[in-house]
């Protein structure tokens, strides 16, 4: 199997950079987007500059991402089978239904091909009378509290979330982003087979997207400062294990 560090050219740790063979980069997709502008929850420029040149294949899955993956299919099919609150968070008449996407391994990955820098995978879409009219974007949480508004309600999203979900928004030209969050309790995520969504543990979010034009722009400017250019940002203490993995190549 093709290790992707060997396209390393120099591991520099007195600038705290990588050089690297840019032979082929990896698209802007949605949870890259926060991390690219420095307000990433979950990664840092480094670490996303490494995935998108291949030298980091990611994080290895956890129960979280585990459980995320089983769930998704089944918030999808809550959403279907509670279309009318669907329809009535958008406000929508007539023929509404939620759309499946197209599969990773029949798109290659990849739902925006038309884009040479952004791409990604919608969850889903929300259809009326045969028309596109908002993404579907699902979420599990373990932190249900953190997600609390000044209402009471559980609509305050993250950076996170939001750059994710618009970009694909911007991508498909739409404006509208229905959320669906599954919160789960610490013992879900050892049988997540097992969770059932109800009214309680799940929930229906519409927000608008963020304004995408001059994030996009950043991330293409930083597309084009660094990886283009065969070099990656400087590294720093939160990317640590990501480093201890490029080290660790022995080439043979």
């Amino acid at each position: 199997m093709f290790d992707g560090r060997r396209a390393i050219i120099d591991i520099d740790d007195e600038n705290k950079v990588v050089y690297f063979d840019t032979y082929k980069l990896k698209k802007i997709t949605g949870t890259r987007v926060a991390p690219i502008l420095g307000v990433g929850e979950f990664s840092t420029p480094f670490k996303v500059a490494c995935e998108m040149a291949g030298l980091y294949p990611g994080d290895k899955k956890n129960k979280y991402m585990e459980a995320g993956n089983i769930i998704e299919p089944v918030l999808r099919k809550y959403a279907f089978e509670n279309i009318d609150r669907v329809s009535d968070l958008l406000g929508l008449e007539g023929s509404v239904k939620v759309e499946e996407p197209v599969e990773g391994k029949e798109c290659g990955y990849d739902h925006f091909h038309h884009d040479k820098k952004f791409g990604g995978m919608v969850d889903g879409y929300i259809h009326a009378d045969g028309a596109r009219r908002a993404i579907l974007e699902i979420k599990t949480s373990g932190m249900k509290e953190a997600w609390k508004d000044d209402s009471g309600g559980y609509t305050n999203l993250s950076e996170q979330y939001m750059y994710q979900a618009s970009l694909y928004a911007e991508l498909s030209g739409l404006e509208d982003i229905v959320f669906v969050i599954g919160f789960l309790e610490e013992k879900d995520y050892a049988r997540p087979k097992q969770w059932v969504p109800d009214e309680d543990n799940t929930h229906f979010i519409l927000k608008k997207k963020v304004a995408m034009s001059e994030p996009m722009k950043e991330c293409s400017e930083w597309y084009d400062e660094y990886l283009k250019q065969g070099f990656t940002p400087e590294w720093t203490d939160k990317d640590a294990d990501v480093l201890k993995y490029l080290k660790a190549f022995k080439p043979r």
